[in-house]
């Protein structure tokens, strides 16, 4: 057989372009997940009665000076009231103080600056329990997690970029034991 006009796979050719394929899978995997982590600082959520429930989810929250916390409202008549907070600090709560509750729907947000705990409370149902507390401290979000966390399109690409490889050594397994120099002559 000729091999003029055509080139021959080698199981060498075949092994680099596997690895070249594997790592720019790789490559753009990680790519991908720190473009949709985000960056440091941002913001976060806090909802405010959710479900109906009387309480503020997550009641306590760590976070980097400069982030933003938006709160949510999930249901009726809730308020949101600092009851203490670092010197320096200029947090005032919702609009209207303890006398002004919102409803379903509604959004409020503050940016913390200074570090230190914050506490606050829904004035119609601090006796019912409903408080929180924001930590703002140098590093951010320590509250239970050890790392930021993981977008769940990145986890998909991850699972999927495995299996890639995976098939990708198989196959080259198959061509390692099995051979892949076809059309040379003996």
């Amino acid at each position: 057989m000729s091999t003029e006009g055509s080139e021959s796979v080698t199981r060498r050719g075949f092994m680099r372009a596997a690895t070249g394929t594997a790592a720019a899978a790789g490559a753009a995997g990680t790519a991908v997940a720190q473009e949709e982590g985000g960056g440091g600082g941002g913001s976060e959520e806090v909802i405010v009665g959710p479900g109906g429930s009387l309480v503020f989810e997550p009641a306590e929250l760590t976070i980097a000076p400069g982030t933003t916390v938006n709160f949510v409202w999930e249901s009726d008549n809730h308020n949101v009231v600092p009851e203490s907070q670092p010197d320096g600090a200029n947090w005032e709560g919702t609009e209207g103080g303890e006398s002004k509750t919102y409803d379903t729907g509604h959004e409020y947000s503050h940016t913390f600056e200074t570090t230190g705990t914050y506490e606050y409370f829904c004035q119609p149902h601090k006796t019912a329990g409903m408080v929180g507390t924001i930590t703002v401290q140098e590093g951010g979000a320590s509250s239970g997690s050890s790392g930021p966390a993981i977008p769940s399109s990145a986890k998909t690409l991850s699972i999927a970029t495995t299996a890639a490889l995976v098939f990708t050594l198989g196959l080259a397994y198959f061509f390692i034991k099995y051979g892949g120099d076809y059309g040379q002559a003996e």
